[in-house]
C-alpha cells in the first residue's frame, strides 16, 4: 500500500519526517522535491515543475509527435548502457 508522509531534508541530506510515524518505514520510495517554504529554488531546479506543466507537455503536438521506439528496442539500448558503465 502507497503512503505518503511529508519530511524535510537537512542539508547533510538526512530525511527528517515532519509528524510522528507510528512505524518506521522501510523499503522502496520516490522522492518529490516541493519548492522549499521560504520560495528558494534548489540549484539546477526549473522555474515550474507542476503538474499542470506536465499534463501540458503531455497533451502537446510536440509530445503527440515525438520519435517512439519498440519496448525491446528500448530495453537493449538501456542494456547496452549498463554494460558500457562497466567497461571503464
Amino acid at each position: 500500500m502507497l503512503q505518503t508522509i511529508e519530511v524535510e531534508i537537512d542539508p547533510s541530506g538526512h530525511i527528517h519526517p515532519l509528524e510522528a510515524l507510528s512505524f518506521i518505514p522501510s523499503g522502496r520510495a520516490y522522492l518529490t522535491l516541493l519548492p522549499s517554504p521560504d520560495n528558494k529554488r534548489l540549484p539546477g531546479m526549473a522555474e515550474d515543475h507542476s503538474a499542470a506543466k506536465a499534463l501540458e507537455l503531455l497533451a502537446s503536438p510536440r509530445f503527440a509527435q515525438r520519435p517512439v521506439a519498440p519496448p525491446d528496442e528500448v530495453q537493449q539500448r538501456i542494456n547496452e548502457l549498463r554494460n558500457d558503465w562497466g567497461d571503464h
